[in-house]
């Protein structure tokens, strides 16, 4: 290493020194440093400058004979020691300008101040030795020769940092991380090469080290300088967000303050509007926007609530693509409000009606990306629609005046009770609690045309705790007691309060009740008119009050054999088969075709007709992609890649699959009641198949409905099956080709 640095020497001199100019030059223009910092590092790097470029012609001219050589060595020669105890003297201009002003220091320590004097006296040595000889002389030829004090010369430059260090160390949280670590490159590594120096004679360590880390200290505080700049700035966006969040707080105050006002005014209750602008809010998220997108959202569907379409492009400095998508996410929200029934006193529309309501108006009054976005929300939100709770009492005067929420009855043992104080029978008074067993959208008990076909309300039976039942659109109901005996003609079991019980359950089209009065407990099974239709209890009565009422669902669910048959099935697949079984789904994928394995091609024809009380435009058939170990459905090591709904509505159900899917409404489209209807009476569908490598692409035209599916399926197996299954639907003459 010293053998390089002795021939290479000059080149590395002549590169640091320009260096420094260059640093120099910089500093001259830098307007990020105090002023008496500035001038201290450019003091500090033009004396660097000068001490090696002077070290570099003392080289240079060192043991040329000549009357210019003669003068040059000497200058230069005495340069180099003058400049080294002026470095020590720019440090401790440095360090006493960062104390004074950054630490607040005052007063100073006396150390630097004698540092200070200490360099003075070195330079002023410097003088001395170059008319006394004392750190060197030189010889006829001009060839330099250290002196008898040579190690003199070292004192200052070593004792003066030595001393400065002290100080450093005594004041270390007064220097950033950066500036401590240039400090002391800058105290301890001309220290280190000037004990090597004495070594190695020949090699201008010491200088080209002070040039070198007079460097380092401007490279290092123009870093700390960056980081102080991006830690100012940090806390001036800290600032302003949290002058924004203020604004906000007081733009939310504001709107709020505007929101409950109007809501009293309009008679609505408390935070329907918000319930609103949350729904909006969801629907710009899950569209993939950013937050700043999704709160606009949130309060220009709070204005469109208050009707109030044209203000949020005024508050919100919205653009004309915003503005149109506000608008149609806000029209989207409103009407999921309206049919969640918040603020409008009617009860919220059960959630596939609310589904069915933005899937037929994907396209048409909504925009289809939206309208889909917010069918996904229903599918996935557990709280829309209503409740499977009852109210918790009822007061019965006239006879059914009040009839509780339904209870949904499924495969699922549910266990009800209440008590009911009933008042002492008179010749023309009847008091008793009962039961309607009914079927609506909303799950309430209706009695006007008009809400009977909105609701699609069917009304099963009514049934007493005693001998009492009436039959309406069970095909069946029979009764069996249990114990106690059959209470009088009056229905009274007893007069005063006292607790009853229910439990019930069904399995496809039959249900069964166990209901206990005081005395008296009976079995009642209920024949549905089919499988499809949904079953609800409502709890009401005559002349009485029912008080504490509550639901409970048991871990038991009903099987085969529990209920038994009391009318024979209903089947709507009684047709010649073709290549694979017919099958009839009475609900939600509750059956499905034999898979059916997909190789390069494939085309399913088949005949699909809706059942009887099939009323959504999804009760269609579906076809389901899938693996599984057996080939069925739901087998072993199922994975279902993708769900696609011949109505135009797709799902992915395997994270392991992407699918992309198209639908167009051609011109053929009957419109979705002629839809319906046609899928009543019957309609051959076709549904093609290709396979190539891991896509699999679905093709199907039907109704006036065109799908193209591609569905992508990462690590695909070798084999991909097909099914079809559907929602109350009977699929017939299903041929393979």
């Amino acid at each position: 290493m010293i053998e390089f640095l002795q021939a290479h020497q000059l080149d590395i001199m002549l590169f640091i020194c320009g260096t420094c100019g260059i640093l120099a030059f910089l500093l001259f223009l830098t307007r990020f440093l105090p002023t008496s910092r500035k001038r201290i590092l450019i003091l500090m790097e033009l004396i660097a400058l000068f001490l090696l470029w002077f070290d570099r012609l003392a080289y240079i001219y060192a043991g040329v004979p000549g009357r210019t050589e003669f003068i040059m060595v000497r200058v230069s020669n005495f340069m180099v020691f003058f400049l080294t105890s002026a470095i020590v003297f720019g440090f401790d201009l440095y360090l006493i300008d960062w104390l004074r002003n950054e630490g607040k220091i005052d007063p100073l320590p006396l150390r630097l101040k004698l540092v200070g004097l200490l360099s003075v006296l070195g330079m002023l040595l410097a003088v001395i030795s170059a008319f006394s000889g004392l750190y060197y002389y030189f010889d006829e030829a001009n060839r330099y020769h250290r002196g008898q004090g040579f190690l003199i010369a070292y004192i200052i430059p070593v004792l003066g940092p030595l001393i400065q260090y002290s100080v450093v160390r005594q004041y270390r949280k007064v220097f950033s991380r950066l500036i401590y670590i240039s400090l002391l490159l800058y105290i301890f590594l001309p220290i280190a090469c000037g004990i090597i120096q004495v070594f190695a004679y020949g090699v201008s360590l010491v200088n080209m080290a002070m040039v070198l880390v007079s460097i380092s200290l401007y490279v290092f505080t123009y870093l700390d300088i960056n980081n102080t700049v991006e830690h100012a700035h940090g806390i001036e966006i800290r600032n302003m967000k949290s002058e924004n969040k203020r604004i906000q707080r007081q733009f939310d105050r504001t709107i709020m303050a505007f929101v409950t006002e109007l809501e009293k005014k309009e008679g609505r209750p408390k935070g329907s509007f918000v319930f609103t602008a949350e729904c909006a809010k969801r629907v710009a998220a899950y569209s993939g926007k950013k937050d700043e997108y999704c709160d606009k959202a949130y309060y220009t569907a709070i204005f469109a609530a208050a009707g109030l379409p044209a203000v949020p492009g005024m508050i919100l400095d919205l653009t004309g693509t915003e503005a149109g998508e506000m608008e149609q996410i806000a029209k989207i929200a409103v009407d999921y409000a309206d049919m969640a029934a918040c603020g409008n006193g009617q009860d919220a529309l059960p959630a596939y009606v609310m589904r069915e309501e933005f899937v037929k108006g994907a396209g048409e009054k909504y925009d289809p990306m939206f309208a889909d976005i917010m069918v996904r929300l229903i599918d996935l939100d557990s709280t829309i629609g209503v409740q499977d709770v009852p109210e918790t009492e009822l007061v019965c005067d006239a006879y059914r005046e009040h009839i509780s929420r339904g209870i949904e009855i499924d495969v699922r043992v549910k266990k009800i009770s209440f008590e009911c104080t009933t008042k002492a029978a008179g010749a023309d008074t009847f008091s008793a609690p009962s039961i309607v067993l009914f079927d609506s959208f909303d799950r309430r008990v209706h009695s006007d045309e008009k809400t009977i076909a909105e609701f699609h309300y069917l009304e099963y039976g009514e049934v007493w705790f005693d001998s009492h039942m009436v039959t309406s659109a069970a095909r069946k109901m029979e009764a069996t007691v249990l114990s106690g005996k059959t209470p009088g003609e009056s229905g009274n079991a007893r007069v005063g309060r006292a607790l009853y019980e229910i439990t019930a359950f069904r399995f496809e089209d039959h249900i069964k009740l166990v209901m206990k009065a005081p005395d008296f407990v009976k079995e009642i099974v209920i024949a549905l008119p089919d499988s499809t239709s949904s079953s609800y209890i409502g709890l009401t009565g005559e002349h009485c009050e029912i008080r504490n009422i509550t639901v409970k669902t048991m871990d038991q669910e009903a099987h085969a054999g529990d209920i038994p048959r009391i009318v024979g099935e209903i089947s709507y697949i009684n047709h010649m088969e073709a290549d694979i079984k017919n099958v009839q789904i009475d609900r939600t994928r509750s059956a499905a075709t034999e898979g059916i394995p997909l190789d390069d091609r494939l085309r399913i024809d088949f005949h699909s007709m809706s059942l009887p009380m099939a009323s959504l435009i999804w009760h269609c058939p579906y076809v389901v992609l899938y693996y599984s170990a057996d080939g069925a459905v739901g087998g072993e090591d199922y994975r279902e890649y993708a769900l696609i709904k011949l109505n135009g509505e797709s799902s992915g159900a395997d994270e392991s699959a992407q699918t992309r899917f198209k639908l167009k409404k051609k011109d053929d489209f009957p419109g979705w009641d002629a839809w319906k209807s046609i899928n009543k009476k019957g309609f051959e569908y076709e549904v093609s198949f290709e396979k190539r490598g891991d896509r699999i692409i679905l093709r199907a035209d039907n109704l006036g409905i065109g799908i193209e599916s591609v569905t992508t399926v990462a690590a695909c197996p070798d084999t991909v099956y097909v099914a079809l299954t559907g929602d109350q639907v009977a699929l017939t003459d299903i041929r393979i080709r």
